[in-house]
């Protein structure tokens, strides 16, 4: 099965709402980590009420939601959750997951993103330095403190009742990118390397649509 590429989670997300979205159970997108509102407008274009949280408010509209917690009684349940570059930051994904679950109506539809382990930056830097590009202790001020392994996340999601149905490769901008001295060359080329003898090392992050049975 082939994996398609997008070159940021925005263009990923906006391909999939409008592949998956036409049948949403109830016409409320949750954009979980709603930020200053990127989605808003597609979603909105697209037909669905756009219900924003986010754990810090950026917006007046969004409703704060630590989703350590259970979402607030006064929220729509959503027919479709939009999810992007947050499952990351959460200490406790599992039960994260399980929030958004429980607020997801039947055959609600999970998109989200999330940073890439195996990318070959990653790959790279575990060879030289021990850990991975985006999971070094400096990154703990950005609150990266879960490492987000497609095979857990997927672990995850099909144990708490998802279908995954969908995986793509996301955030490829880097790839355009020219060395600025040799040294970047050399890593350049290591990385490209890397990525052929493992499609899924491209990109920082990786994508995913799931569907609640």
């Amino acid at each position: 099965m082939s994996v398609e590429v997008f070159k940021d989670r925005e263009v990923f997300a906006n391909k999939m709402i409008d592949k998956y979205f036409n049948s949403l159970p109830s016409n409320v997108v949750s954009d979980i980590g709603s930020g200053w509102g990127n989605m808003r407008s597609k979603i909105e274009a697209n037909g669905f009420k756009w219900q924003p949280f986010d754990y810090v408010r950026k917006l007046p509209e969004a409703t704060i939601w630590d989703l350590n917690n259970p979402v607030s009684s006064e929220s729509e349940s959503a027919g479709g959750v939009i999810f992007l570059e947050v499952l990351e930051h959460l200490a406790n994904p599992l039960l994260g997951l399980k929030n958004i679950y429980d607020h997801m109506e039947k055959n609600g539809v999970l998109v989200l993103t999330t940073p890439n382990p195996q990318s070959s930056k990653n790959t790279l830097n575990l060879f030289l330095k021990g850990t991975l590009y985006a999971f070094q202790p400096k990154h703990l001020g950005e609150h990266h403190v879960f490492t987000p392994w497609e095979h857990i996340v997927k672990f995850y999601l099909e144990n708490l009742g998802f279908e995954v149905v969908e995986y793509a490769i996301v955030d490829t901008l880097y790839k355009d990118q020219k060395p600025k001295n040799i040294k970047e060359f050399i890593k350049k080329r290591i990385e490209n390397y890397i990525e052929k003898r493992n499609p899924k090392a491209q990109g920082m992050s990786y994508g995913i649509v799931a569907v609640k049975k």
